[in-house]
């Protein structure tokens, strides 16, 4: 990528994307802060705002949200679920968007702080950190998360080798946005997805705040379920730490069987009890293969954005490809 920095003109925008399932007064909410806490800290782009209707049209509160001006709704055909609504929303976005102009993504309910939105875009610089995240210091969440959190972060740390601590909350150039959102992995994850390509990336500590309005949809189904997407980018790393991992755990339990037979099984041949931990091996390892096959298969890939984009006029489409300097990715 070139090193040249892409803001060397007079204007920019500012892209807030998020996922939005029936919680349009939160995102109201959550706008009007945005709209305040940016000019404060002295920015002063143009904020567009796009939400991702994952209810697929069903909710009609949304459909206020395409009176106000700076706010466009996309609507899926059917619910993606707030990760690959983002994608969705991330990769319609990408066609229009400059190569100078900041893109921010986070939860409409109002856990991701509107206040923070600025701290996350100065963090962002060409070429050091062309993509920063939000880093979690505190978390106001249900019982049942904080209960599994903790599981949940010691199981990605014994898989991956990564400690996770971060979420959808981010901000990037239109440039490193244009460049990666078609990577495969994202149909994923896109949370993990963020971390687990290779950027160079400012991480901004923001503690994790309370719903604006209504309650958290995300129970413990949802809870596994996003854990198991969130490790899915890192199958190969996963593959290779569990095949070390097991083939040191069945030879310890091997010696040990065999130390047990020489004391109590006298009887029994030491080739009966090699192949039966061989088979335990092969059974083991082929579920996990067969299991990090199935769900990495699992994409939304074949669904494509769509042409239309009405918050996008045609005065300011032609301005966005005739201004600014472009950088080769």
């Amino acid at each position: 990528m070139d090193e040249t920095p892409p803001i060397e003109r007079p204007a920019w925008r500012l892209w807030i994307v998020s996922p939005l399932l029936r919680d349009t007064e939160s995102f109201l909410h959550l706008r009007n802060e945005i709209a305040a806490a940016c000019p404060a800290a002295g920015i002063a782009a143009p904020i567009h705002h796009i939400v991702v209707d994952d209810s697929a049209g069903i909710d009609t509160e949304v459909r206020q949200l395409d009176e106000l001006d700076n706010v466009s709704v996309l609507t899926p055909p059917f619910n993606l679920g707030h990760q690959r609504a983002l994608v969705y929303g991330l990769r319609t976005l990408a066609t229009t968007v400059d190569v100078a102009d900041i893109v921010v993504t986070m939860d409409s309910d109002g856990e991701d702080k509107g206040v923070d939105v600025p701290r996350l875009v100065k963090a962002v610089s060409w070429p050091i950190s062309p993509l920063a995240i939000a880093r979690r210091t505190e978390r106001t969440e249900s019982l049942v998360f904080r209960l599994m959190y903790p599981c949940f972060r010691l199981l990605f740390r014994l898989f991956t080798g990564l400690t996770v601590r971060s979420g959808n909350f981010a901000a990037q150039y239109g440039a490193s946005l244009t460049a990666t959102i078609n990577h495969p992995s994202f149909d994923l994850c896109y949370s993990s997805t963020l971390i687990a390509l290779p950027r160079p990336t400012a991480f901004v500590p923001c503690a994790r705040g309370r719903r604006f309005a209504g309650q958290s949809r995300m129970n413990g189904h949802s809870l596994i379920a996003h854990g198991i997407r969130m490790m899915l980018p890192f199958s190969e790393r996963i593959a290779v730490r569990m095949l070390v991992l097991s083939t040191l755990s069945f030879g310890a339990l091997g010696a040990s069987l065999i130390l047990v037979w020489l004391r109590l099984l006298d009887g029994v041949p030491v080739t009966t009890i090699v192949g039966a931990l061989v088979a335990l091996l092969a059974v083991a390892m082929g579920s996990f293969t067969a299991f990090m096959v199935l769900f990495s298969g699992f994409s939304v890939a074949p669904i494509a954005p769509s042409d239309e984009r009405p918050w996008i006029s045609e005065a300011s489409a032609q301005a966005s490809s005739t201004t600014g300097q472009h950088v080769a990715t």
